[in-house]
């Protein structure tokens, strides 16, 4: 069986008259057209027989058909030009383009010759044959400048200097091209917005286009001038607190500044670091940075007292209580300093020092007021306690008989009359209790009984007695006598303690019997071990003068009675602070008929010393001698007011005085008198 060529063939074109097809039929078949046979452009049916009995074989269709697109044959020319305005005519001519089939073809250029922009414009060009086929290509149309850009220049004002270099200067540069493209603006290095130097810069700019074509401008000046003075920087107007007498030593800071000359040394008065006096005082200040005219300002200084003196030399302070009442309690002299008035002379205390402060804890407050009228307070505690322990006056030793083979009850007459002859006084508590160890029944033999006296504070005194218990006698024996109870030894009176330079003279009434005058700190309790109690004297005398004593300190004395038994009453007290008075003259009380020359001790360490002189209370002169001494006279001024040496009571005081004056540095009150002006 012979088989066909069976499949349709489709061939390109290789000319305007087709293509030759080769293919080749089956075995046994010829085929018309024949194998490699020229086919026209379009479908040609060929028919296959069999070569055997010329019998159909079969068919198939060839199909000739034209893909190749037209080939471009020359290039475009004429595709330059050169104007001075924006565009250029260029009449280019396009390229030609020939087709395999159609031959010669039509070609089309976008865009078209004409007017093209300064520069390179592309140009598309395309080719179509008879049968769609396309293809396409391009070129450039350069056009050339040759016309100069435009440039002008807006030329600045003067401009302040805004440093030692000079200032930065903006101007206006206005430049355009032909081409439509901004140009490139240059200014020889001087360009806006750089810094321009003290005077006057002659500044030229040049407008360069793309091609190289430019223009210069008409030269213009660019002046920077300084006609600003310095700049002062001043503090704020100041207010401080006085610190001595002369005001207060004030520092400030002033400043200027200077766009050109940089930092100016500015002059003020008054200077920085003078003592400012109190009130307020106007600082002028002036720069100038030597060819303007001076910047000038000014500010306060106000110095003020607004602070009132400060207190010293208290603190809280414990005593014994000397009676029920409490005690009588000397605290020391509170001071006070000012920063302007020095010591104040007058600190009144509430209660004051030397009262009777009653039991537990009183708050004493103390003021001093300066001569503004600024008053400083201070506050402390002086707490009397009863520490001090009952007398006890035990009963006198002595037997009872048994009641029984086993002894007697604590509740017999006999031995309760033993039990209640114990007595007990407290320098504090009117009544205080007394209890006992005595059992319910006293074995027979020797008991030690202890007897207690507890007061209102709980202070418990202990002491014991023995009772002897003789076995039951015989019935109708009589009962063994009662021994009368000790007798409370009677109280010294008129008890007077007076303060002596470094001593106390120490006087009472004690019926020639035998006293014993103990000593100790004011916050220590008598009959006790505890502390620094001692006994400073025992006889029959009425006074003692103990020697040796500290000024300043307070001290405690207790007078007791003593039996020849050894008990004692619970004893008087007294404190007194031995005081020396460092003042000289005139004495104390003293009446003068003209003006006094005060005269005091001198302290070894005081580099001056102030003296205060008080009328009815009123501070009237205020002194800072460096001597241990000041002459009154007759009239005087202080504190803007004359005064003048008339008839009255004055006080006086002195104070030590340590450092510099303006360290308000004082000792303690060296003492006061008064002395009276007669006519």
């Amino acid at each position: 069986m012979h088989w066909l060529q069976s499949s349709d063939i489709t061939a390109a074109a290789t000319s305007s008259a087709g293509a030759n097809v080769n293919y080749t039929p089956d075995a046994g078949t010829t085929c018309n057209p024949a194998p490699n046979s020229l086919f026209a452009l379009g479908t040609t049916l060929v028919t296959c027989t069999n070569d055997s009995d010329s019998s159909p074989a079969g068919s198939f269709n060839v199909t000739v058909v034209d893909t190749t697109p037209p080939s471009f044959t020359s290039s475009a020319t004429n595709t330059t030009g050169s104007t001075s305005t924006a565009s250029a005519n260029v009449s280019y001519v396009a390229p030609t383009a020939s087709d395999l089939v159609d031959g010669s073809v039509t070609v089309t250029c976008t865009p078209g010759p004409g007017s093209f922009p300064i520069g390179t414009t592309h140009v598309d060009c395309s080719a179509s044959d008879s049968h769609n086929n396309h293809n396409s290509t391009g070129f450039d149309v350069v056009v050339t400048d040759t016309g100069n850009p435009s440039i002008s220049v807006s030329a600045p004002g003067a401009t302040e200097a805004t440093g030692p270099g000079g200032a930065v200067v903006n101007y206006s540069v206005t430049a355009s091209d032909n081409s439509g493209a901004a140009p490139t603006v240059t200014c020889g290095g001087h360009e806006s917005g750089s810094t321009f130097p003290i005077g006057t810069t002659t500044v030229t700019c040049k407008a360069t286009d793309g091609a190289g074509n430019h223009t210069d401008s008409a030269p213009f000046d660019v002046i920077v001038q300084d006609t600003q003075g310095p700049a002062l920087s001043l503090p704020a107007n100041i207010t401080v607190e006085a610190d001595s007498a002369s005001g207060k030593t004030v520092t400030y800071s002033a400043t200027a500044t200077d766009t050109v000359a940089g930092s100016v040394s500015p002059t003020c008065a008054p200077v920085s670091g003078s003592t400012f006096a109190v009130g307020t005082t106007t600082v002028n200040c002036s720069a100038t940075d030597g060819h303007n005219p001076p910047a000038t300002g000014s500010f306060t200084v106000t110095v003020t007292d607004s602070s009132g003196p400060v207190l010293s030399g208290y603190a809280n302070k414990t005593v014994e209580a000397n009676g029920p009442g409490g005690s009588v309690v000397n605290y020391p002299a509170v001071s006070a300093t000012d920063a302007l008035d020095g010591p104040i002379a007058l600190v009144p205390c509430a209660p004051a020092s030397g009262t009777t402060f009653p039991l537990g804890t009183t708050a004493v407050t103390c003021s001093a007021s300066d001569s503004h009228g600024n008053t400083g307070q201070a506050t402390f505690n002086v707490t009397v306690a009863d520490t001090t322990p009952p007398s006890l006056i035990l009963p006198v030793a002595r037997a009872v008989y048994a009641t029984s083979a086993s002894g007697v009850p604590s509740n017999v007459a006999s031995v309760v009359a033993f039990l209640t002859a114990a007595s007990a006084t407290d320098i504090v508590d009117p009544s205080p209790v007394i209890t006992n160890s005595a059992p319910a029944v006293l074995s027979v033999g020797t008991t030690d009984i202890f007897f207690y006296a507890r007061d209102a504070s709980g202070n418990v005194t202990t002491r014991s007695a023995p009772i002897v218990v003789l076995p039951q006698p015989p019935a109708g024996t009589p009962p063994l006598p009662i021994p009368p109870p000790r007798p409370i030894p009677a109280q010294p009176t008129n008890v007077t303690v007076t303060p002596l330079d470094g001593a106390a003279r120490i006087q009472w009434n004690a019926g020639g019997r035998q006293v014993i005058v103990t000593r100790s700190s004011s916050s220590t309790r008598s009959l006790s071990a505890i502390g620094d109690e001692r006994v400073v004297y025992t006889g029959t005398g009425s006074s003692y003068t103990d020697r040796g004593l500290t000024n300043g300190v307070e001290y405690r004395y207790v007078v007791m009675a003593v039996d020849a038994a050894g008990n004692h009453s619970v004893g008087v007290a007294a404190v007194i602070v031995p005081r020396r008075n460092l003042l000289k003259s005139p004495k104390d009380g003293a009446k003068l008929r003209k003006a006094p020359k005060l005269v005091w001790a001198v302290d070894a360490e005081a580099q001056y010393y102030n003296a205060q002189l008080l009328l009815n209370g009123e501070k009237i002169l205020s002194v800072w001698p460096v001597r241990p001494a000041y002459a009154l006279k007759k009239s005087w001024k202080f504190e803007g007011r004359r005064y003048t040496l008339k008839p009255g009571v004055y006080t006086w005081f002195v104070w030590p005085g340590y450092g510099a004056r303006s360290a308000v540095d004082y000792g303690d009150l060296m003492g006061s008198r008064n002395f009276r002006i007669v006519r």
